[in-house]
This record gives C-alpha cells, structure tokens and sequence, in this order.
C-alpha cells in the first residue's frame, strides 16, 4: 500500500474544490434562471392563492386616482390620500398576517409605498418558489453536492491508499454527476 504524497494530496484537494465549485456554479444559475422565469409566470397565481389581489387592485386604483388629482383642490388630495393610505394599509396588514402564517421573516416597513409593498410580496413569493425548488429533484442534487463535495475531502483525508482513495473519488464523482479521469494505473489497479 503506497501513501497518497504531499502533491498528490493538494492535487485531489484542488480538484475536488474545483469540480465541486464548478457544478454548484451551474446548479444555481440554473435555479436563478428558473426561478426567475417561474416568478413572471406565478406571481399572479401566488397573489391569487393569498387573496391579495383585490387589496392590490384597491391600492393600485387608489394610489393612481391619488396621482392623477393630487395638482387638483387640497381636498381632493387630503381625500384620496386617506382613501390610499387605508388600502395600501389594508394591503400591508393583510400581507403581515401571510408574513406571520407562511414565516417568511419579510418587513414591509413602516412607509405606506406601494412600490415597496411590492417588491416586499416580491421577495415572499420569490422564498417560496426557492424553498419549491429545493425541494424538486434538482434541488436535492444541489443538496447532494454540498454533501458530495465532504464526502470527497473525507475520503481524501482518510489515511486510505491513494489506490483507495481514487477508487471511492471516482464513486463520489460518479454519483454528482462530475467527469473526472482517473489515472489508469489506479483503476486497473483497483480491479485486479
């Protein structure tokens, strides 16, 4: 049994890091791509299934009837403003009730900005679309990578021969998907 040697040792380090580092790399701009793409398409269907999207109607309607005659009497400014404030309000309470229920940890803060309301029910839905990724097939082959890859370093670290360790590297590898060519000699050496 021959000892796996300093340079050998850095080599596979190296290498695992690297492989490993690579395929996280492409595992999550690909959930970042489908993510984004499923957002677009279920961000609707996500306020729907809270029952926001009146609220969001009333507020848009509101905060847009707000814009248009805000230059007109101080009234009807003093008016719409109260009627905007209460629905984007209502819109805010209703969505801290989903906040509390669903854990999403999300502020909305304390100004009544329907841009950030939205862009704070935004990220809620972008959560969740994550969380429903994590949970799909790829996801838990992005979970087995993270693991993969101590797998590897614990089978690098193992005092095992280099023999040894080529052998199960090549399983580790194998099974995250990763092309790695082991050295001939380990192989035909690991089948005798």
């Amino acid at each position: 049994m021959r000892p796996i040697r300093k340079q050998e040792l850095d080599y596979l380090d190296r290498l695992i890091n690297n492989k490993f580092q690579e395929k996280q790399s492409a595992i999550r701009s690909q959930c970042e791509l489908e993510v984004g793409k499923q957002l677009e398409k279920d961000f609707n269907k996500f306020v729907s299934t809270l029952k926001l999207d009146k609220l969001i109607k009333e507020a848009e309607i509101a905060e847009k009837e707000y814009q248009d005659f805000k230059r007109s009497k101080d009234s009807k400014e003093h008016e719409l403003s109260v009627a905007s404030s209460k629905k984007k309000m209502a819109l805010k309470d209703k969505f801290n009730q989903w906040n509390e229920i669903r854990q999403w940890h999300l502020s909305t803060r304390s100004d009544n900005d329907l841009d950030c309301i939205m862009s704070t029910l935004k990220s809620a839905c972008r959560q969740e679309l994550e969380e429903k990724y994590k949970n799909s097939e790829k996801g838990k082959f992005f979970k087995y990578l993270e693991s993969g890859i101590e797998d590897a370093r614990n089978t690098l670290y193992s005092g095992l021969s280099i023999d040894d360790v080529w052998k199960n590297l090549e399983n580790i590898f194998g099974k995250a998907q990763i092309e790695v060519r082991v050295p001939k000699s380990f192989t035909q050496i690991a089948s005798k």
